[in-house]
């Protein structure tokens, strides 16, 4: 009979031949096609661009009302870490798609939980003051409804925010 397998693994199967804990002859047999598939948060030029393919599918499946996402809620898929990778970002746009009772989906809908932004500090990492500045807009756009909110939080003309916004690619 014709069998192709596929399997996926987040862990280095060659390091794991080399400690004992994998089979040599199953990793020979398996690795024909190896293909490197970075984490979602490595790839934060595709966030938005899945997000909204899931978007149009669940809106479509569910005939929901939700068209697109606000400039809040786009930051916060942006800013947020992705520890469930795809999978998560699937279940957090079809989540709000379903709850969403409108034509845009708000950071609200979202029900993502809090968690420092891909650029935010390490504890104990030495930092720039421009990383700093970089990660606490950041933070502040991922929990603020609107962009003058998000202004009065950081204590700035709205449009100073705009330039930093723009300075940092937020």
């Amino acid at each position: 009979s014709d069998v192709r397998i596929l399997a996926a693994t987040n862990l280095n199967l060659e390091d794991m031949v080399r400690s004992g804990r994998f089979r040599e002859d199953l990793l020979y047999r398996l690795n024909v096609i190896t293909l490197h598939l970075p984490a979602l948060r490595e790839r934060s030029e595709d966030i938005l661009t899945l997000a909204d393919r899931f978007l149009a599918r669940f809106v479509k499946e569910y005939a929901r009302p939700a068209r697109g996402f606000s400039e809040e809620a786009r930051a916060a898929l942006l800013n947020y870490r992705w520890p469930g990778n795809i999978r998560e970002l699937r279940n957090v746009i079809e989540r709000a798609s379903i709850i969403c009772p409108q034509e845009r989906v708000e950071v609200s809908h979202l029900g993502m939980a809090e968690q420092p932004a891909n650029n935010a500090p390490r504890v104990g990492a030495a930092l720039s003051l421009d990383e700093l500045e970089k990660a606490h807009i950041g933070a502040v756009l991922a929990t603020s409804e609107t962009l003058d909110q998000a202004a009065k939080t950081l204590g700035i003309d709205a449009s100073t925010l705009y330039r930093k916004r723009k300075q940092y690619n937020l």
